[in-house]
């Protein structure tokens, strides 16, 4: 990011950067034991082949994507604000496409067409597989998150690309990957290398498993000061959340949001229907369990759950959309074993988005 000239581009590249691969091992003693050498290479490979299927999956996905930047002022205040919001589905001829469905005016006269270009874009899915052997990846112990056992490693580029001479960019942060799928579900680093008026903030990305297969990420947060060689500072903030993946077919109808009586892809399957607030309609709604880990940074408040529920009335999907992100996955999981009674609109039985809110309170 400029120090005179916020650079959104940018500061999504190093969003982009996240989602990464590494080669080059040394094992290392972490707090649950070590591994040796060939072991953690061995889940190198695995999670990279995993990225590349990852990737590949995601090309016949359609997804919702709410960006928001913001530069913050010396009180806390927002000071200036670009607010996307957009659908990336598919035309008629299977090509990818981004649809815009909400785009205020922007507060921040400093983004250009570049920005707008790579905001427009879906890198921070993007595993690049042939950057493997750029980094050096360093395995540094295991940690329990919630109910997943995870790997951690260190990743830093074996080469800072000299920016005079060529425009790559690198990770350099760490990551989590599971211990039974190995796949990476955490990341949190920046993109390198850094110049005297560019600065990057630290990303932390969270990713979801989506249809039993695939860790997509599903949020990304930077909250960040960003000091410049010449003494200057920028605080920059952003959110970026990725919701509502669905598998689509080769070829689609694109149709105006809001025209739900209209099949959306090419099997007939509608849209679902507004239900806003579900709660009240539940027929079944089991509390969240509080997660130990939540209890002990003392996390509280209320967490909002966009679901969509199927003409039987089983919720198919779960995606927290606010609250305190130690909650969230336990009010998702919660979310998922409520049931309804069907709906249906002019005698037919159709599928339901809303929303379901769960209020976390410790004792």
């Amino acid at each position: 990011m400029k120090n005179e000239r916020m650079t959104t581009r940018l500061i999504i590249s190093a969003l982009a950067l996240v989602v990464l691969s590494a080669f080059g091992v040394s094992a290392q003693t972490g707090s649950n034991g070590p591994i040796d050498a060939a072991e953690a290479e061995r889940i190198i490979r695995a999670f990279t082949a995993k990225e590349a299927e990852f990737r590949r999956a995601l090309n016949s996905y359609s997804f919702k994507r709410d960006a928001l930047i913001q530069s913050i002022g010396m009180g806390g205040q927002v000071i200036g604000e670009y607010h996307r919001v957009s659908i990336f589905t598919f035309d008629d001829q299977g090509n990818r496409y981004e649809k815009i469905s909400f785009f205020p005016m922007s507060t921040m006269p400093e983004v250009t067409a570049e920005d707008i270009e790579d905001l427009g874009g879906i890198k921070p899915f993007a595993l690049e597989p042939s950057k493997i052997d750029k980094y050096n990846i360093r395995y540094v112990g295991k940690e329990k998150i919630d109910e997943l056992d995870l790997y951690i490693f260190d990743v830093t580029p074996k080469v800072i690309p000299d920016p005079k001479k060529i425009k790559e960019r690198l990770f350099s942060g760490r990551i989590w990957v599971d211990d039974q799928d190995l796949q990476i579900v955490k990341t949190k680093g920046k993109g390198v290398p850094e110049t005297k008026i560019n600065k990057f903030p630290t990303v932390e990305t969270y990713r979801q498993h989506i249809d039993g297969r695939y860790w997509f990420p599903t949020y990304s947060y930077a909250d960040e000061e960003l000091v410049f060689d010449n003494g200057g500072s920028l605080h920059v903030r952003m959110k970026v959340r990725y919701m509502d993946f669905t598998p689509a077919s080769a070829t689609l109808k694109v149709t105006e949001i809001g025209e739900n009586d209209v099949p959306s892809t090419s099997t007939g399957v509608a849209k679902p229907i507004e239900g806003g607030v579900l709660n009240s309609k539940a027929i079944s709604l089991p509390k969240p369990v509080f997660p130990a880990e939540a209890k002990r940074v003392k996390a509280s408040g209320k967490v909002t759950v966009r679901v969509v529920v199927d003409e039987n009335g089983k919720v198919i999907s779960a995606q927290a959309t606010d609250g305190p992100l130690p909650l969230r996955e336990a009010a998702e999981a919660a979310a998922r074993q409520a049931t309804f009674e069907p709906t249906t609109q002019d005698g037919i039985t159709v599928k339901v988005a809303g929303v379901l809110t769960y209020d976390f309170r410790q004792d």
